[in-house]
């Protein structure tokens, strides 16, 4: 595993300068930086932090699209405020189907990364044994956080067991 620090430090390159238009379709990545007024807000809102590793990232890289050259996923590392959205059903989150919606409000998982289809995010498990795993369809596609972003930027889809 490669080390955090030199991780995100890779990732930083594609942190999208505030105030600057780029073209993101053309990059593998492009996140946004999330101020910790924003983070905090998100996590009042929820009555609960954010998961460590998870917030460490927003505080040290942000929110954005991890493989972003993927056609088929929207791959978004989404951004606090809308994920507080999802876990307490405001706006559009209201409408998912019961069972989607209990799964994603539930206190066992931690909605984060959205795929683009309807009701189609990647959690973080919160409790168990499996607590910190990334989950995908019920099926644990990474130990950790750290883990998943690793295994995203070697490949954007691995975790439906698609091959090149």
């Amino acid at each position: 595993m490669m080390d955090k620090a030199d991780l995100y430090r890779s990732l930083k390159e594609y942190v999208v300068p505030e105030g600057t238009i780029v073209p993101c379709g053309q990059r593998k990545h492009c996140f946004y930086a999330v101020g910790g007024e924003e983070l905090s807000e998100a996590e009042a809102l929820l009555a609960q932090p954010f998961p460590a590793e998870l917030r460490q990232f927003y505080l040290e890289v942000g929110y954005g699209y991890l493989g972003n050259d993927d056609p088929d996923f929207r791959n978004q590392l989404m951004h606090p405020l809308e994920i507080a959205k999802l876990k307490l059903g405001l706006d559009f989150y209201g409408n998912m189907y019961q069972e989607d919606f209990e799964y994603y409000t539930s206190d066992s998982v931690f909605p984060f990364f959205d795929l683009g289809g309807e009701a189609d995010y990647l959690v973080i498990q919160l409790d168990g044994d499996c607590a910190g795993n990334i989950f995908y369809c019920g099926r644990a596609i990474a130990s950790s956080f750290q883990d998943f972003v690793e295994k995203m930027c070697a490949q954007t889809d691995y975790f439906i067991g698609k091959d090149d």
